[in-house]
């Protein structure tokens, strides 16, 4: 068998080395400030967990980039998080993170594995999702044993199968529109959720930005947040289904900076990111379109706000450049 650390990496091997590199060094300064807050000794095993996760992939990507001989991201480090910065969120926002965490994990490894072609890599990747759905699931059992889960709507559904009839099931503008689907609940649900992770998070980053221009950024986020978890949950109401909430605000009065405003720009910038990836993956099951037009909306402004983030983050010189492929005539030393 030939040496498969001999074959070059393709763009798509490449750029999930970067990304995991970028998101996991974040995650890794989140977890130490949660770490040095955190109460209830429960929370603090899954906080401690997701921090070792980070750790140790941390390591295993810088040993690729350096067989590689690829360069290393700055990402983020120390100088990007004060631990020691009064408490910002609440233990269970720290429990409620740790699984929005592992969601976005399983879902971004699980794109990069399906266009991975060396085996090493494949295997990495493989391994880092397994680790992701443990992760997961020990923090989800944490939530529902202290009863904080946020669950999804419970329906009653036909005791038959059923075929659909007529168009009016997918394209009926007026009049009465078809009970949602199962499917379209559980998009809904979703999107709500991590509207609910979203707001917290920009709303305790707006009340302890240092600039007034990023503060606006993020409290712009929590409008856009409040705005969908709104539409969805009156949308929920109106068909008479149960809409899940949480009890806890999750944010605390503090004004104490825990990180810079690099990694909190780069962070929501994030979530905007994560909330096109959601709804794209919500209208693609859709069958209703009066839904397809809501998310349609929704995209529009979160492809907005995205580019307000990048704005800020090019405009402080703090946007890393992704690899990018040269260009040859770049090269000519005439």
């Amino acid at each position: 068998m030939s040496d498969i650390k001999k074959v070059p990496l393709v763009a798509t091997e490449i750029t999930g080395l970067w990304k995991s590199y970028m998101i996991s060094t974040m995650v890794r300064c989140v977890m130490k400030y949660y770490l040095n807050h955190v109460e209830c000794e429960e929370i603090r095993d899954i906080l401690q967990q997701a921090l070792d996760l980070s750790n140790q992939h941390i390591q295993e990507l810088t040993k690729f980039f350096n067989e590689e001989e690829l360069c290393i991201p700055d990402g983020f480090n120390d100088s990007d998080v004060n631990i020691n910065a009064t408490r910002l969120f609440t233990d269970s926002f720290y429990l409620q993170y740790a699984g929005f965490v592992a969601i976005f994990a399983m879902h971004n490894y699980t794109l990069i594995l399906n266009h991975i072609a060396r085996s090493d890599l494949r295997d990495f990747f493989s391994k880092c999702i397994n680790e992701n759905v443990k992760f997961f699931n020990n923090s989800a059992e944490l939530r529902l044993s202290m009863g904080i889960l946020i669950r999804a709507p419970r329906v009653e559904v036909p005791k038959k199968v059923q075929y659909v009839k007529s168009q009016s099931f997918i394209f009926n503008w007026f009049g009465e529109k078809r009970p949602l689907l199962t499917v379209e609940i559980t998009h809904i649900f979703a999107l709500i959720i991590s509207n609910i992770v979203g707001r917290a998070i920009t709303t305790g980053f707006g009340q302890v930005s240092k600039s007034k221009k990023n503060s606006d950024f993020f409290f712009e986020g929590k409008t856009i947040a409040s705005e969908q978890i709104g539409e969805l949950t009156s949308l929920l109401a109106d068909e008479g289904i149960p809409i899940p909430s949480s009890a806890d605000s999750y944010v605390t009065d503090s004004t104490a900076t825990p990180f810079s405003e690099k990694l909190m720009i780069m962070h929501s910038s994030a979530l905007a990111s994560s909330g096109i990836s959601n709804l794209g993956m919500a209208i693609a099951d859709t069958m209703r379109r009066d839904l397809h037009t809501k998310y349609i909306k929704y995209i529009a402004v979160d492809m907005k706000y995205a580019k307000y983030s990048a704005d800020i983050l090019i405009a402080n010189e703090w946007l890393e450049q992704p690899p990018q492929a040269i260009k040859h005539e770049n090269l000519v030393g005439i």
